[in-house]
């Protein structure tokens, strides 16, 4: 499918193979003033899809370029656009559910034609797409699929918060194994959901996205970085963010810090991002985090009760364990290289 090359490099950088300069860091901006989402949203307190969107928008508006936004159906959505004066000078479009990428290349036809007009330069937009892992990695999967197979600039951000928290807590293809939602309910028979998530930048990636990421409003910096170079990178470019839903995940609404510090030191969220050379069709992953020592799934359970169903089983949480340490077993090049056992199991299952 492509070759894949590692780089030896673990952390945040803002360098890019397929860019003549590195961007800014967020830090290098100096006292430039940028916002997010402005007051005005419905979202729930502790949410963390609203400080994911607050990091994207403050790291666009600082390359100086206008954003056009298309927001898929969703939580994001319905918190934002029944009160659009909350997106500031940004131009904001809600698609629905299954159309995000279309309407990604809608905006682009649009941009060409003011283009050809003389009514704006396309070199003053960002195009941007934001949906939920609902929107995207099964109603919206086959528009977003077709938009990276056309190859047009723009970034596509899933805000990942692993159901389908805005039309009763379904299950989705985001959602993790042995999680009980109203469609995968934990019971006698059948212990929750039953299927291990699927990975949206492996599927951007086999679409033939340019460049691909994940990230957490925790790690800012690597955020905002990271949304930077999509911005400027060719062709079209995905970022997912793990974004914390106290009310689907049935976590208290102050533990939004803890919950992804746990899931970064479980190693159930794993930063990094690949670039593509389009020319050798070959794949550079950079891993941005190693946490200083393995934690066992189980303390990532504890803080979420739509695990406590699971967490009485112990073949249950050692399954949960095993995916872990199966995607991390990809990175073992970059951590043998970098004196890191990265093979080893959890300290504590």
């Amino acid at each position: 499918m492509y070759n894949i090359l590692y780089n030896r490099h673990i952390g945040t950088t803002p360098h890019s193979f397929l860019l003549p300069d590195p961007v800014l860091d967020v830090g290098e901006y100096g006292a430039i003033l940028t916002t997010g989402l402005s007051s005005g949203h419905q979202g729930c307190t502790g949410c963390g899809m609203v400080s994911g969107t607050n990091q994207v928008l403050k790291a666009l508006k600082l390359t100086g370029k206008h954003v056009v936004a298309s927001i898929g159906t969703g939580c994001n959505e319905v918190i934002t656009t029944q009160n659009t004066s909350c997106w500031g000078n940004v131009s904001v479009d809600h698609n629905n559910f299954p159309n995000t990428g279309a309407t990604l290349s809608g905006n682009v036809a649009a941009l060409r034609a003011l283009a050809r007009a003389g009514a704006a330069s396309p070199d003053a937009f960002i195009n941007l797409g934001m949906a939920g892992d609902g929107g995207t990695y099964d109603i919206g999967l086959q528009a977003l699929l077709a938009w990276i197979a056309r190859g047009e600039d723009g970034i596509y951000v899933c805000l990942n918060n692993q159901a389908y928290m805005n039309t009763g807590v379904q299950g989705s293809g985001a959602t993790p194994y042995g999680t009980h939602t109203s469609t995968t309910p934990f019971g006698k028979l059948i212990r929750g959901n039953q299927r291990t998530p699927q990975y949206l930048p492996d599927l951007a990636l086999a679409a033939g996205a340019s460049y691909v990421a994940t990230a957490c409003p925790v790690q800012h910096r690597d955020l905002m970085i990271k949304v930077q170079k999509a911005a400027a990178i060719e062709g079209p470019c995905v970022v997912e963010i793990y974004s914390v839903c106290p009310e689907g995940w049935k976590s208290e609404t102050d533990v939004f810090h803890e919950i992804t510090e746990w899931a970064l030191q479980t190693r159930s969220w794993i930063l990094y991002e690949a670039e593509r050379d389009r020319k050798t069709n070959t794949v550079l992953f950079t891993l941005n985090h190693v946490p200083e020592k393995h934690v066992g799934v189980a303390d990532y359970l504890k803080l979420q009760e739509r695990f406590a169903g699971m967490r009485e089983f112990p073949e249950m949480v050692e399954r949960a364990q095993e995916v872990i340490e199966s995607r991390w077993s990809f990175w073992q090049p970059v951590l043998q290289a970098n004196g890191i056992q990265g093979g080893d199991k959890a300290h504590e299952l």
